[in-house]
């Protein structure tokens, strides 16, 4: 087995930046990269240097800056530390995937609920049936409200709601659910009242009409349906229309996942670009996980150290030495001794990279700069699923280069991810990204008919049947609240919810050392 050196052939960090790239949904410009450098820079006892104060939340500069290509969004930058200063920068591409068609949603449920079952993974089958569940009981709902508009219109509806002396214990009921959510807004002593739970207050109002109208079955059919119509148009429409729009690739989306591609690499190209940055981290979250996967494909291919942008004997030694240690390390799953063995070598590769100046290749681009992804709730976990069509066509398309892997597939039986080309000499070829980019998944899956524990959406990522072994995969245990809470964690990764006064919470640990605002060339 080949050792890992931990020397850093090109000298020490002194600035770097921190791509953020959210999920889907409807996000505000701002409104993540906010939660973000506070749980990494402002709010982390774990950057404190013994024996000097240290103010909280730290402070930060929010700096005007034109990377990002769109002038709602800004820089936030931090004062030196350590020697280090760090840069946060948010990729936002809500806005180019907001005008999702409803046919483009449907076609993309029909592909979800018409897929052959082989092709769903085991860890996604439980979501997949409430799903179906959840598909029957809307058409179920409809057909009776159809059904039964006859027989509604013949009833006067607002004389038994307003008169009927039967009708008034519903009416207190909702009144007072009413009230108590009115109250706190209007009248400043009543403001403790905003500690009740808003969803639990409309389920009371709900309640109330329902007894008014003496539990009246269509009645109740009829707020069943406009339930499901408000969750559709709230959550499924804005988050899954996201996904609809970005991982279905049809006519109506290629424009739409052209912009957010272009809008992507020309954040990464402008940070790669400028001389002032020695460091670049991607951190993406939920459908974000998925455009940054991307992303780094394509930028490895423009920028990196191919055939057209040829890396120098540094380099290509360091890339030696990897190709080196998978060879000789187990082809299906790594231990955990393995992958920090990997990713030590992915790191002196990187700062040999980093350390190529313009002029060395062909190209004008200085090297590469992005040492880490770190993943956080991906849905890459069922990329045979929502990517590819079954594990088949998944093994097929990595095997193919056209998906990259950690570590890279290999150029042909005798060589790994360096080649020799016949013009330009040793290059790496055009899906070995992650020869060079430490990935680091972090996730919190419960495997349980209870699909709503923990994030179902999220999962492991390592393994030679997934994206490969060398994926640092972080398992971790979100619970929030004072009664330890555990459903759908999947917006908590970054969110501190260990309770006043003790230690920061497990999960945010891990991610904070993913991240590796400091880190030193032998971590």
């Amino acid at each position: 087995m080949v050792s890992a050196p931990t020397e850093d052939p090109a000298g020490s960090i002194k600035r770097q930046a921190i791509v953020i790239v959210h999920g889907q949904g409807e996000q505000r410009p701002m409104g993540t990269i906010r939660d973000f450098v506070r749980a990494l820079w402002q709010d982390n006892p774990e950057l404190d240097t013994p024996g000097e104060d240290h103010p909280r939340p730290r402070p930060i500069w929010i700096v005007p800056d034109d990377k990002s290509g769109l002038y709602e969004l800004q820089r936030i930058t931090t004062p030196e530390h350590n020697g280090r200063r760090s840069d946060f920068f948010e990729l936002y591409y809500a806005d180019l995937l907001n005008a999702t068609p409803l046919r483009n949603l449907w076609r993309w449920i029909k592909r979800l609920l018409w897929v052959d079952p082989a092709y769903v993974p085991k860890h996604m089958r439980w979501p997949w049936r409430f799903f179906w569940a959840l598909t029957v009981l809307s058409a179920i709902s409809a057909l009776l409200a159809i059904l039964a508009f006859p027989q509604l219109f013949d009833v006067n509806w607002y004389d038994h709601y307003v008169f009927a002396p039967e009708a008034r214990r519903g009416q207190l009921i909702s009144l007072a659910g009413l009230l108590l959510i009115l109250l706190p807004k209007f009248l400043r002593p009543m403001g403790f009242l905003r500690a009740l739970p808003r969803r639990g207050l409309v389920l009371v109002i709900a309640i109330g009409i329902l007894d008014s109208f003496g539990w009246n079955f269509h009645v109740f059919n009829l707020m069943l349906l406009g339930t499901l119509a408000y969750l559709a148009s709230t959550l499924l429409l804005p988050y899954f229309g996201d996904a609809a729009s970005y991982l279905s690739a049809q006519t109506e989306t290629v424009q739409s996942r052209q912009g957010v591609r272009n809008r992507g690499l020309a954040l990464l190209k402008a940070l790669h670009n400028d001389p002032e940055y020695d460091r670049v981290v991607i951190i993406a979250h939920s459908l974000g996980s998925v455009l940054a996967y991307d992303l780094l494909h394509i930028l490895w291919r423009e920028v990196g150290p191919t055939k057209d942008n040829p890396p120098t004997s540094e380099a290509i030694e360091a890339f030696g030495e990897l190709d080196a240690f998978v060879r000789c390390a187990p082809k299906d799953v790594w231990s955990v001794d393995e992958v920090g063995r990997y990713q030590r070598l992915q790191w002196r590769l990187f700062r040999s990279l980093s350390g190529q100046k313009p002029g060395t290749g062909d190209s004008a681009y200085s090297g590469w700069k992005i040492s880490d992804l770190i993943t956080l709730g991906s849905p890459l976990s069922s990329a045979e699923f929502l990517v590819t069509d079954g594990h088949d066509d998944f093994t097929r398309m990595k095997t193919e280069r056209v998906l990259p892997t950690a570590p890279p597939q290999p150029y042909d039986e005798t060589r790994g991810a360096l080649y020799e080309d016949p013009q330009k000499g040793m290059a790496a070829h055009h899906a070995a990204v992650f020869s060079a980019v430490r990935w680091t998944n972090i996730f919190d899956r419960v495997d349980s008919p209870l699909f709503l524990l923990g994030d179902a959406i999220s999962g492991p990522l390592a393994g030679s049947d997934r994206f490969g072994p060398g994926i640092a995969d972080i398992n971790v245990e979100i619970t929030w609240g004072r009664l330890g809470w555990r459903v759908f964690t999947h917006n908590w990764y970054w969110t501190d919810t260990a309770q006043d006064g003790d230690p920061p919470a497990a999960h945010l640990r891990a991610f904070r050392k993913a991240v590796g605002l400091e880190r030193s060339s032998d971590q």
